[in-house]
């Protein structure tokens, strides 16, 4: 009788030591995949997972919601947390017993776009993205098209890429990294679809009737390697200006588009219309800062109604206190 009861005794200790150890030891084999984007879904495989009863991302303590009743010995399914914090870190997993262990992941995060310089391209050129967690980007297209963009350089906060031959005229970009796909909430011009003015050289049927020192120059250039350098006299009132073979209709374009590098002084140039044919005409003044590139979006619409003309002028005001050197780029018109 007492052997008996011994035997039951030994018998009870070594189940209630193996179920013990099956809960304060488990032995994590695999985490698939290794990273990951915030609700991605991964796995946990091994042995003794089925105690698993809390499960954290240790940079930031942030906790994992998820059922329990689905695991299994010998896996454990959950999702990355949306408010994870992207990095190298672990998860840390503790079972019923207060056991833990952790395994080593990074949490990924989808591209952030923020803007591009230039906003517009010509075929061949390269524009910059700006944003976050673009150094593993590996993919840019166009929203607008089947396009796509050639990536040359890549770092945590910038993409140079080089943009293709398109019919679009406008796009939003999207960026492919190894956690997913952003589409940009800014929009890039096709200049190619455009009428220009100016880009690299002169547009087609486009002349200079100038009257101030005006010349094509390399010193600056939004993009490309060439802009406009054009030397406003003192108090001359001098102008640059834009001369078309062919009369155009403002009321076919929605927009003049144009970078305007400032002197050492803020300025004000009056944009105006000349050799009209007919129509009214229009003239708006805008100030230019000094020193820096600013870009100007002039409507067509409100300043130019109804007008047929051959020429944009470019009148600065003054200068007063000395000449005043600035530089124009990619000066397009924007088709409607």
């Amino acid at each position: 009788m007492v052997k008996a009861t011994t035997l039951l005794f030994i018998t009870t200790l070594f189940i209630s030591s193996c179920t013990k150890n099956v809960d304060i030891n488990p032995a994590p084999n695999k985490i698939d995949p290794g990273k990951g984007a915030g609700n991605a879904v991964i796995t946990l495989t091994g042995s003794g997972l089925k105690n698993v009863r809390s499960i954290t991302f240790d940079l930031g303590n942030v906790p994992v919601a998820f059922n329990t009743n689905f695991n299994t010995d010998n896996a454990i399914i959950f999702r990355v947390p949306a408010a994870a914090n992207v990095g190298d870190q672990h998860i840390v997993f503790t079972t019923t017993a207060g056991y833990q262990f952790s395994v080593p992941f990074t949490v990924l995060a989808v591209p952030t776009l923020t803007s591009a310089f230039p906003n517009e391209w010509e075929a061949g050129g390269t524009i910059t993205i700006k944003g976050n967690y673009l150094q593993t980007a590996s993919h840019v297209a166009f929203d607008a098209s089947t396009d796509t963009a050639t990536i040359i350089s890549a770092s945590a906060t910038q993409l140079v890429v080089k943009m293709p031959a398109s019919t679009v005229n406008t796009t939003k970009l999207v960026v492919t990294n190894d956690a997913g796909s952003s589409v940009s909430t800014f929009s890039v011009l096709n200049m190619d679809t455009q009428t220009k003015l100016f880009t690299e050289g002169y547009g087609p049927g486009v002349q200079d009737w100038s009257w101030d020192k005006s010349n094509i120059s390399t010193d600056f250039a939004v993009s490309g390697t060439q802009s406009l350098k054009e030397i406003y006299g003192s108090g001359a009132w001098a102008g640059m200006s834009f001369h078309l073979d062919n009369a155009i209709n403002a009321n076919d374009f929605q927009a003049l588009t144009l970078w305007i590098k400032g002197g050492t002084i803020d300025t004000q140039i009056d944009v105006g219309t000349d050799g009209v044919v007919s129509g009214a005409g229009g003239k708006t003044t805008i100030t230019v800062p000094a020193g820096v590139w600013t870009y100007f979006t002039i409507p067509m619409a409100g300043n130019y109604d109804n007008t047929v003309f051959q020429r944009f002028d470019l009148q600065m005001h003054g200068p007063d206190g000395g000449d005043q050197t600035v530089y124009f780029d990619n000066v397009v018109l924007i088709k409607k």
